[in-house]
């Protein structure tokens, strides 16, 4: 059984790992992601995984037990695709949601990461008419435990960070896009992933976060960014969260989870559903150069017929 691929492409390269279940299981994905203009350094933990499924929701009390954690737990399969692209499959007899899905990871050229993800439940248990997926990245060494978006702020709009400093810590959770409905939920439910922030919303469905280069704080030059895009609005929610703690046990803003989620409305067993992703990770060019990014790949996608499949 493989258990782990080693792709490259463009400036990137890493492997793409399958966690063995036993102990702390921490599922599929990126471990390491490097770029070439720091070879030593891991994007992501390294007792941790990058752009990792990690949870389905639904909101309902019943499901409270598997609304965390059961993407990493069920088991899945790694299948490589190429010289630069890998898939993470899960089969809907081996899910615990019964549900089918496959992430292609495809590093596309440049400083890109390209994702696919499709998903097709097998089975109708999505009682309050959606079901949501979540994955996380647990960063290495940022500049800030921030992520940035142009967004609202209590309807007005404009760059918006979140996990600002707040009166009682800093901020963390969820943030869906403006204008779109909250996800319901049952009294007694997990809602950690499920609650939205109520004062602020995305505009355009990409963020970015600031990433120190080469690991070391000190160091002012070598500012990357990292930047997660996605080619649907309405069904996607950002997360961050910042459980790593430092030396004196606080938590790390220099090791928060840059996350997101991807919510099928009213699904419909049998159906496949999914969307595309692509990651950069490049130096910091300021964020008019981040929104000029996913202007260039939203031209590139309209320029395909349908998806790569």
């Amino acid at each position: 059984m493989v258990t782990e691929v080693r792709i490259e492409g463009g400036n990137l390269s890493g492997t793409v790992v399958e966690d063995v279940p036993g102990g702390q299981v921490l599922g599929a994905g990126f471990n390491p992601l490097i770029h070439s203009m720091f070879p030593a350094q891991n994007v992501f933990l390294d007792k941790a995984i990058g752009l990792n499924f990690e949870h389905i929701l639904n909101g309902a009390a019943r499901d409270k037990g598997i609304n965390q954690f059961m993407p990493r737990r069920d088991r899945c399969s790694i299948r490589r695709l190429g010289e630069a692209a890998v898939s993470v499959l899960h089969a809907a007899e081996d899910s615990t949601w019964g549900i089918e899905s496959e992430m292609r990871y495809a590093l596309s050229g440049g400083d890109a990461i390209d994702l696919t993800f499709s998903a097709c439940a097998r089975e109708e248990r999505f009682p309050l008419g959606y079901v949501a997926f979540m994955w996380a990245s647990y960063m290495n060494r940022t500049r800030e435990r921030r992520i940035h978006f142009y967004g609202e702020v209590d309807g007005q709009e404009g760059w918006v960070s979140f996990g600002d400093e707040t009166p009682g810590g800093f901020e963390t959770g969820t943030v869906s896009a403006a204008g779109v409905p909250d996800l319901p939920y049952e009294e007694g439910a997990e809602t950690l992933n499920v609650i939205e922030n109520a004062r602020k919303k995305f505009v355009y469905p990409f963020y970015y976060g600031l990433v120190d280069g080469d690991g070391r704080l000190e160091t002012t030059d070598d500012t990357m960014v990292y930047v997660m895009m996605f080619d649907q609005r309405d069904p996607v929610r950002f997360a961050m969260w910042n459980f790593h703690r430092d030396v004196r046990g606080q938590p790390d803003p220099h090791s928060p989870a840059w996350d997101w989620q991807f919510v099928i409305r009213n699904p419909v067993a049998g159906r496949q559903y999914g969307y595309r992703a692509r990651v950069v990770y490049k130096p910091f060019a300021g964020c008019e150069d981040v929104a000029g990014e996913y202007q260039r790949w939203c031209a590139e996608l309209a320029r395909k017929d349908g998806w790569d499949g």
